[in-house]
């Protein structure tokens, strides 16, 4: 990568536990960028403008296609994180220089320590005590025996500089690592890489942020969770990211944030230079390199009706969910941070429909249970929550989640995972049952049970769940006895026969992302098929219309909670359907209940029902955009590029018209209006003037 498009030293981590280099002392003088200071990412400066208006004349406008992973829309100057690693070269040492050599090292060390404590302190404040685990786990390798005692003996017995010492001894970790058996070993080899490039780092005293101007966009082949929390005291406006997806750690962290972010974007640092003027658009997964005159003004219309728009929205958060023919649908929220349940009440959230506990266990790098940890997790969410429901998914291990397998799996989505591993980890299930039992005290909550297959699953389940009941009641424990359990829908199986299970179960949730990916036989992070993959298919529809009958004939609840439920396109097709209950990240709910209330169910099913007389997904989707068209045409104009081009034209020119209207000087009492001004503003008749008489 030529070195006139760096905008930063350094390489972009490329894994999700990695950590930026970063010098304490640079950022903590910053005054434009305190740790306590909030991210305002819509707010564009004059630098920003400046930018868009800098346009290289000589290079093409850029449209960059991704995944919208955090909402929101960016405006500001490229940064690019360059992809090059320091290169280490030996150097011998004489006798006198080795004790210095150690001292180096070990001051690095010191550095590395600082940046991680300062890391811990900003995601503790921002995202809470459970996110801030993995960064703590990260500094106490520093100072691990295997890394910290080799390198130093290496630079005693070989005589050979520390950045060289510590390239050698990580070097033969990370080689091991990365040639074992699983995913979970893998991962750890990348921690290894990123330690090892942190301490050279400082070894060297480069800083790592000292070039990045606040208002920028930074592009980067990988990014880190730390790379995230790090850049966000720079006040940085988004993320655009070549690798990764919507469910990463960067991901969580952003939206947790309030980052704007596309990742999934191919070869978007190819396409920028440091400080090409960039729109990041979060909400559609779009990137606009060196935007045209049209893009800069759609994007600043698109960016003021944004801002609108969630104003208005939030002004819903107190009025109930329910259609216009007065039917109620429950909007529940998708939640991964404790510290997200302040967001409940702020976007009118009915309860939580989804709480994610294998998310803390990925921050934490770590897929142990502590009992005590886990209760006290789960009671502080259940106490905020209440006295709304709680609903707690059990850990969904496995596929593309955190998992030390002892054996390499061909296919991870087909094998061991969710209930699968539970049931064969009796002591993590009961772990994790009794936690969630004693959090039953403190406010109403449901048990939710992953990747359920067969029948004999759930009733073994149902009997560990009545066997941890009994030993809590011979410890005079406080809980529910009456906790609700359901199972998540998410294979074709299950949804086939739905009116077996739902005899057993307390309720259903409908995982739209695992069972779009089934019934499709299309992995959705697999680039050659992705575009195959919908939840719009007849084909998933129909199994969800199967699923929603067999619930209301059982009289038990049945929500979505996959990503298709914070799509308000997908609302009224969903609702239509038969779902009674929606359960997305906290930020799309005030969109969707817009929906709900701007329609009657009636309309909806009949909408439903012509999509599953469809043949294929496309179909479907052009049908429930020309519905939203008519029935929710302002949600639809902001969803739907076309249509907001033609609005953001017609505003254009009522604006124009207003303006023109308003330089004429009105003919009022007040004014000294002649006849001749007066005449100017009166087109003359096509047979002259006409004298009155």
């Amino acid at each position: 990568m030529p070195s006139s498009r760096k905008c930063l030293p350094g390489r972009a981590a490329f894994e999700a536990f990695a950590m930026p280099e970063f010098s304490p002392d640079v950022s903590a003088s910053d005054s434009s960028a305190s740790a306590d200071e909030p991210v305002d990412v819509e707010d564009v400066d004059e630098e920003a403008e400046d930018a868009l208006s800098a346009r290289a004349p000589d290079r093409e406008e850029q449209v960059l296609g991704g995944i919208g992973v955090a909402p929101g829309i960016a405006i500001g100057p490229a940064c690019l994180y360059a992809a090059d690693a320091p290169e280490v070269n030996p150097r011998s040492l004489e006798e006198d220089a080795i004790e210095k050599e150690v001292q180096r090292f070990e001051e690095a060390v010191e550095r590395a320590e600082q940046e991680l404590e300062t890391v811990i302190s900003i995601t503790h404040q921002k995202l809470g005590e459970d996110s801030a685990g993995i960064f703590e786990a990260q500094r106490l390798m520093l100072r691990d025996e295997a890394l910290y005692g080799a390198v130093v003996e290496r630079i005693r017995s070989d005589a050979v500089n520390a950045g060289f010492a510590i390239e050698s001894v990580l070097r033969h970790h990370r080689q091991r690592m990365e040639a074992g058996p699983n995913e979970y070993l893998r991962e750890r080899a990348a921690d290894l890489s990123d330690v090892q490039n942190r301490l050279i780092r400082h070894l060297r005293r480069e800083h790592l942020l000292a070039s990045v101007k606040p208002g920028s966009i930074v592009f980067a082949e990988n990014l880190s969770a730390a790379d995230v929390v790090l850049f966000s005291r720079r006040r940085l406006r988004g993320f655009a990211i070549d690798h990764g997806g919507s469910t990463s750690h960067v991901s969580i962290i952003a939206r947790a944030l309030g980052l704007p972010t596309v990742a999934g974007l191919g070869k978007a640092t190819d396409a920028v230079e440091s400080g090409d003027p960039v729109v990041l658009d979060g909400l559609r997964g779009e990137v606009v390199a060196r935007p045209s005159e049209a893009h800069r003004e759609r994007y600043h219309a698109r960016r003021e009706r944004y801002k609108r728009q969630q104003a208005e929205q939030k002004d819903l958060a107190s009025l109930p969910s329910q259609t216009a023919d007065g039917t109620h649908v429950k909007l529940s929220a998708n939640v991964e941070f404790s510290q997200e349940v302040a967001l409940l009440e702020e976007y009118g959230a009915e309860g939580i429909g989804l709480f994610r506990t294998e998310v803390l266990l990925m921050m934490r790098g770590d897929v142990t249970l502590s009992a005590e940890s886990t209760f006290e997790t789960y009671k502080d969410v259940v106490e905020r929550t209440a006295p709304q429901t709680t609903t707690l998914r059990l850990l969904d291990l496995g596929g593309d989640k955190l998992l030390p397998l002892a054996h390499r799996e061909e296919n991870p989505f087909l094998g061991w995972r969710g209930i699968r591993v539970l049931l064969d980890k009796p002591d993590l299930l009961k772990t994790q049952l009794r936690a969630i039992l004693r959090a039953s005290a403190f406010g109403p909550v449901r048990i939710l049970a992953p990747m359920i297959t067969h029948m004999d699953e759930v009733r073994q389940l149902r009997a560990a769940l009545e066997e941890v009941k009994s030993e809590l009641r011979a410890e005079d424990r406080r809980f529910d006895a009456d906790v609700p359990l359901g199972i998540m829908v998410e294979v074709p199986a299950v949804a086939l026969r739905a009116g077996v299970f739902a005899e057993e179960v307390d309720f259903f949730s409908i995982g739209t992302n695992d069972l779009t990916q089934y019934v499709l036989a299309t992995d959705r992070g697999n680039d050659l098929v992705a575009h195959e993959y919908s939840e719009f298919h007849p084909a998933v529809l129909a199994l969800i219309k199967r699923t929603a009958s067999a619930a209301q004939a059982a009289g038990i609840p049945i929500s979505v909670c996959g990503e298709v439920a914070g799509d308000a396109r997908a609302t009224p097709l969903l609702i239509g359907l038969g779902v009674d209950e929606l359960s997305a990240s906290p930020t799309f709910l005030p969109e969707i209940k817009h929906v709900v209330r701007a329609v009657n169910r009636s309309e909806m099913r009949a909408l439903a029902g012509s999509a599953l007389s469809m043949h294929t997904a496309d179909e479907v989707t052009e049908l429930v955009n020309d519905w939203m068209r008519r029935c929710a045409a302002d949600i639809m104009r902001f969803l739907d590029p076309e249509a907001e081009m033609d609005e953001i034209a017609e505003d254009t020119a009522a604006a124009e018209t207003a303006t023109l209207e308003a330089t004429r000087t009105p003919a009022t009492p007040d004014n000294d209006v002649t006849v001749e001004d007066v005449g100017a503003d009166v087109p003359e008749p096509a047979g002259g003037t006409e004298e009155v008489g």
